[in-house]
């Protein structure tokens, strides 16, 4: 009989937990902001805007009707996937082929990053110009030889050896045998750039607004100082400097000049600032390899700039 009473306590305990499991109520969450994006209705101007945008962002011209068309055929046909945004921003960024009125795709970015760059720095000083300080150093140069002035001789040498490296950083971009972080340092390392931002106070404020968007802190200006106008060894950004070759070069190899350049791209493509997010996923890797492409692929290539 006990047997009995335990089976049928047993039966009602197993009913009553399938009932209490039957109307337990089953809660679905929804994560937003996951849907696959559909470019369907995406129209075909707006595909060749975004292609027009590219090409003047990037070579500093409109895309020929030929170019147009042809990008924006690539892109309708691979549904404007990311790889063949991806692809078609490193084209216009590496492509060395032969084109009329570029010599090549890369030659034209390569100009582009020089020009914008010059802009940024030197107020946009043309070639003919750095050319002209060129050579009047080098008649300058002439006269000390004569008089036997050895000391202005070396000081014209230098002076006339950091023009050419302003001019030389095209190229060198352009071959990369030398990155982003080398053009700009050379931007700030010449006659041009101390005639626009005059004395030590002024120089050491244009190159932290230029490179970090910031004004340096009390303690980092009187090392700065320290260096520029006394070239007394002191530590910037992890790095020792004595002068003002060796303060250039640290500043463009620190961690705040990536980050900001980071910040400094977006805004001027996208006329934003990058959030926290942005920039913790390109630092690392631009951190590493130094390429401003790096960037810049990552910009162009989303739907917010592509307005799509």
């Amino acid at each position: 009989m006990d047997i009995f009473k335990l089976n049928r306590i047993g039966l009602v305990l197993g009913v009553c937990i399938l009932v209490l499991s039957a109307c337990t109520k089953t809660e679905n969450i929804v994560i937003s902001g996951n849907k696959v994006p559909n470019y369907k209705g995406v129209s075909t101007l707006k595909i060749e805007n975004y292609v027009q945008r590219m090409f003047i962002d990037l070579l500093g011209r409109e895309a020929t009707d030929i170019e147009r068309l042809s990008f924006t055929k690539q892109l309708k046909s691979a549904e404007l996937h990311d790889s063949c945004r991806q692809r078609l921003a490193h084209l216009l960024m590496f492509d060395t082929t032969y084109r009329s009125g570029d010599s090549s795709y890369r030659h034209a970015f390569a100009q582009r990053i020089y020009d914008i760059s010059k802009a940024r720095f030197l107020e946009g000083a043309a070639d003919p110009s750095i050319a002209q300080f060129i050579g009047n150093l080098s008649f300058a140069i002439t006269v000390s030889r004569l008089n036997g002035d050895s000391i202005n001789v070396y000081r014209y040498i230098d002076a006339q050896k950091k023009f050419y490296d302003v001019l030389n950083s095209r190229i060198a971009f352009r071959k990369e045998m030398k990155d982003y972080r080398n053009m700009c340092a050379v931007m700030m390392n010449n006659d041009i750039y101390d005639g626009i931002n005059m004395n030590s106070f002024n120089f050491i404020n244009a190159v932290f607004d230029n490179c970090l968007l910031r004004k340096p802190t009390k303690d980092e200006f009187d090392r700065s100082y320290a260096i520029i106008e006394k070239n007394i060894p002191s530590a910037v950004f992890s790095r020792w400097a004595a002068n003002k070759n060796e303060y250039c070069d640290a500043i463009v190899n620190s961690d705040a000049f990536h980050e900001s350049q980071i910040r400094w791209f977006y805004f001027v493509l996208l006329q934003r600032e990058a959030s926290t997010a942005e920039v913790s996923q390109l630092f690392p890797l631009f951190y590493i390899d130094h390429r401003i492409e790096t960037i810049i692929q990552k910009v162009i290539t989303g739907d917010e700039y592509a307005q799509f």
